[in-house]
């Protein structure tokens, strides 16, 4: 089974963007690693998506809503922490998994994992907007 924390911020933001949405939706979390604008070849972008689950998904419970993972996404979301951040710096969510190796210099130039016009890295990648 993948595990994701969601913290308290987040999983707020997920449940006031969801609700009205069909109930058979739910919050996809995906992972690709290198490129994408970020860069280094161990460097992994993060995105969030509204979508309908796929039979060979993995659904992880929420508080309220249900997170999917897809297979080729599992290794890189296993132990991912899922944030909402507002501030100066970066506003939106923001996503990373401190298991995975740091990117190199290159791979944080993108600002992976948040979301937001204004990443301190560089610009947000990977809200899926």
């Amino acid at each position: 089974m993948v595990h994701v924390e969601v913290r308290p911020a987040a999983s707020l933001q997920v449940k006031t963007l969801i609700r009205g949405q069909n109930p058979e939706v739910a919050v996809r979390v995906y992972a690709q690693p290198g490129g994408g604008g970020c860069g280094g070849g161990s460097s992994v972008q993060f995105g969030l998506a509204f979508a309908r689950p796929r039979p060979d998904d993995e659904v992880i419970p929420g508080d309220g809503y249900r997170l999917l993972v897809d297979p080729s996404s599992t290794k890189f979301v296993d132990g991912a922490v899922i944030d909402y951040v507002e501030g100066l710096q970066e506003s939106g969510f923001k996503i990373t998994n401190p298991t995975l190796p740091e990117p190199d210099d290159a791979g944080r130039s993108g600002g992976c994992g948040s979301c937001g016009s204004n990443s301190s890295n560089g610009g947000g990648c990977g809200c899926g907007h």
